[in-house]
């Protein structure tokens, strides 16, 4: 039931955002708050069962730390560090705000190198032919002197009118590797 009921969070931020170009902050924000808040608990339970234990303040099998508590202790690591790299694109406009939340609810729902591999590998799967189809007519000789003059210009990443008015609903890209891994996988 779960799998269902993630799949269909998944296919309607993807839906939506490629209808609308906007996704809403009632899809992505309560994903990011309670997976987030389930890893930092988590995390911190860790931490308090490691301080307890390094002052030797009980022996007791409650306070001990168990295999599940340091896995819970490295997702929220993890977790933080990837939604570091997700706010990061963020702020180089490489993302809008709504792909980078679903990012960051996705990374929440799968802590894991793993995933991190396996949404690579599928992001760049889906996104080489629209990036080919984009610079479809254009020809490659004049990529370098493109490249060039942006770098001239000091804006080798977008700037925020250019994301505004350039960029593309491509929370699918990220939603439906997703969708994959959540069935296959996890």
């Amino acid at each position: 039931m779960l799998k269902i009921v993630l799949t269909a969070w998944l296919l309607a931020i993807a839906y939506l955002d490629m209808r609308t170009a906007m996704i809403s902050n009632r899809l992505t924000l309560p994903a990011i708050a309670l997976l987030g808040g389930l890893h930092v608990f988590g995390g911190a339970r860790y931490l308090l069962k490691a301080a307890v234990a390094r002052l030797g303040l009980s022996s007791a099998t409650f306070w001990q730390r168990t295999a599940s508590d340091e896995r819970a202790w490295s997702a929220l690591l993890f977790m933080i560090l990837a939604w570091a790299c997700a706010f990061a694109l963020w702020e180089l406009h490489i993302l809008g705000g709504g792909d980078t939340k679903t990012l960051m609810g996705i990374l929440a729902l799968f802590p894991s190198g793993d995933f991190v591999a396996f949404l690579a590998a599928a992001v760049l799967i889906l996104s080489l032919p629209l990036l080919v189809l984009r610079l479809r007519g254009k020809r490659w000789r004049d990529l370098p002197s493109a490249l060039h003059e942006r770098l001239q210009r000091g804006s080798l990443f977008p700037t925020q009118q250019e994301l505004e008015e350039q960029g593309r609903p491509y929370a699918w890209t990220f939603c439906l590797p997703a969708v994959i891994y959540l069935w296959l996988v996890w």
